[in-house]
């Protein structure tokens, strides 16, 4: 059975940079070349121990390190909010990509960035493929988007804390089921992604909303639902629809790639 390492590319880079950059800041605008090249070093070996350790971690036969291609924009098109309050790479990592990309594929492990996909999307339709085939899908990543497909036996890792993030998790986190996330974060907000949410509703309302059915609607039809807050919603159902589309991953993207593509080179015959 194909076990598939999926890696978000820039969670895990971006992470493993700003632990290098932490001791020169605040980083000065003529910073010195010599510092510069120090922290790009440093970059390159914490990145590539990060994916030795990862293959060690998960033994996959294949894996993928997946970034943003940077010119998608349907979702801010639907919601000129999202992601507006995001900050833009770091000019060194920007800088040091290309090498990292480089390290990547010494190493045996194939990148891929499409210019008008973003890598949620890239990883969540692999992941989908991967499933529909009974194989192994293991996402690496902190971002909770993935989240939502944990009920189609997607596994997700937690490169950092070194563990699997799974429903018991999710439930404990946000006092809901995987397959509500999406509502969930419609109607309480997602900062990370800059959607405002409903105004008025808090996350203990919004969980007490959806213990009352498996979806939205199933539980805004619930007898003990309550009038004042349905109300609330309905008000706000076309921006909560748009939330939704906004924050679901892709799963049917057109990629032109398959397994042997992305085989490691320990498991090839």
């Amino acid at each position: 059975m194909a076990r598939v390492v999926l890696i978000d590319a820039l969670n895990l880079i971006r992470r493993l940079y700003a632990v290098q950059e932490r001791p020169y800041l605040p980083l000065a605008d003529d910073i010195a070349e010599t510092t510069r090249q120090q922290i790009i070093s440093n970059t390159r070996q914490v990145l590539a121990q990060a994916l030795k350790r990862l293959q060690q971690e998960l033994q996959p036969s294949h894996a993928l390190l997946v970034f943003d291609g940077g010119h998608s924009v349907w979702r801010q098109q639907l919601c000129p909010l999202y992601k507006a309050n995001r900050k833009p790479m770091p000019a060194i990592l920007a800088e040091a990509l290309p090498t990292l990309i480089t390290d990547t594929e010494q190493l045996g492990i194939r990148c891929f960035m499409q210019a008008e996909y973003e890598a949620d999307d890239v990883i969540a339709t692999i992941a989908n493929k991967v499933r529909i085939h009974q194989q192994d899908a293991i996402v690496v990543s902190t971002d909770k988007g993935y989240l939502p497909l944990l009920p189609q036996g997607v596994q997700i890792y937690d490169a950092f804390a070194r563990h699997f993030l799974d429903t018991d998790y999710v439930k404990q986190k946000f006092g809901v089921a995987p397959e509500q996330l999406l509502s969930w974060w419609a109607l309480v907000g997602d900062s990370t992604n800059n959607i405002p949410g409903v105004t008025g509703v808090g996350p203990k309302s919004a969980e007490e909303l959806m213990q009352l059915g498996a979806s939205l609607n199933q539980a805004l039809q619930h007898p003990d639902c309550p009038k004042k807050l349905r109300q609330k919603i309905l008000e706000q159902k076309q921006d909560i629809l748009v939330y939704i589309q906004v924050l679901a991953l892709q799963t049917n993207l057109e990629l032109g790639l398959n397994l042997q593509d992305i085989r490691l080179p320990e498991q090839e015959a």
